[in-house]
């Protein structure tokens, strides 16, 4: 198997998913299909759902020889290490041999230079005054027991976008008031707040017309809380989409969506809390 990616916005973007998946679980499954890279895991409080859906076509090559999938087990905070490791400047690929069946192979360099497996190859290429050096990973793999889970389809009573950048400020903003966000949502308006006995209590109130897309169920008036510490993580892929999609419903958990672009997509899937006093 082979995976290419030499558009220079589209490396930063996988870098970028891969990089902050260690907040939210220390291993996960890798699923390389015929048509697509899939990642579905559960936080280690089981708490959130997030699953990573890439089509083949997103990438520049995408070689997937073989007729079953290909499930590889890799350790996050190491990915993370290594897609850090990334200039801006380089390009990625990945390998995974089927006889070497332990080892995920990712190498970064300049577009247009070949590149080679070999651990002791390493070349620097001069330009603007600077020197980037290709680099070569040999990762390790582990065993991950784990089973793709069946997420129920929810038409959601609340559904709206906004620009994932102001969300992401506002949860910034309401995690220093307290551990939880409560939401009110009804046809009228949108509240969000937080509250700590130490601290006091911020609230916004966000106009329906300030919102990019918004849909309610008539009459509907819904209230329901999520931990702040979980939608602060979420908020770190703010970067990767001009909107984030929120979806509520009555006792199911909030989908978050984030569109990256031709096809590919981020989805989390956050449970709400019970008690909306727990601060």
């Amino acid at each position: 198997m082979n995976i290419v990616i030499n558009n220079l916005q589209k490396a930063e973007t996988f870098a970028a998913i891969f990089q902050h998946i260690k907040l939210m679980t220390d291993n996960i499954n890798i699923m390389f299909e015929k048509d697509r890279m899939y990642v579905q895991s559960m936080d280690s409080a089981r708490v959130s759902i997030f699953e990573i859906n890439i089509p083949s076509s997103w990438f520049d090559a995408y070689s997937h020889t073989t007729d079953r999938n290909i499930s590889i087990g890799i350790n996050s905070s190491i990915l993370f290490k290594i897609l850090n490791a990334r200039d801006k400047n380089q390009v990625m690929q990945i390998d995974y041999d089927l006889e070497e069946e332990d080892k995920l192979f990712i190498h970064f360099s300049l577009l247009g230079q070949a590149i080679t497996t070999s651990s002791a190859s390493v070349s620097s290429k001069m330009g603007d005054n600077t020197s980037t050096f290709d680099k070569h990973f040999e990762v390790p793999l582990v065993d991950i027991e784990s089973e793709l889970l069946a997420i129920p389809t929810v038409d959601y009573s609340v559904e709206m976008a906004l620009p994932s950048t102001y969300f992401a400020n506002i949860v910034n903003q309401l995690k220093m008031f307290g551990d939880t966000m409560e939401i009110q949502c009804s046809e009228e308006k949108i509240v969000l707040y937080a509250t700590s006995v130490e601290n006091g209590k911020m609230c916004v109130e966000i106009k329906i017309d300030d919102l990019t897309a918004f849909s309610i169920v008539e009459g509907e008036e819904l209230k329901l809380a999520f931990s702040l510490m979980y939608l602060h993580n979420i908020c770190m892929y703010n970067k990767l989409a001009k909107d984030i999609e929120l979806k509520f419903s009555a006792n199911y958990p909030m989908r978050i969506d984030y569109d990256l672009g031709d096809g590919a997509k981020i989805l989390y899937f956050l449970a709400p809390k019970m008690d909306t006093n727990d601060d």
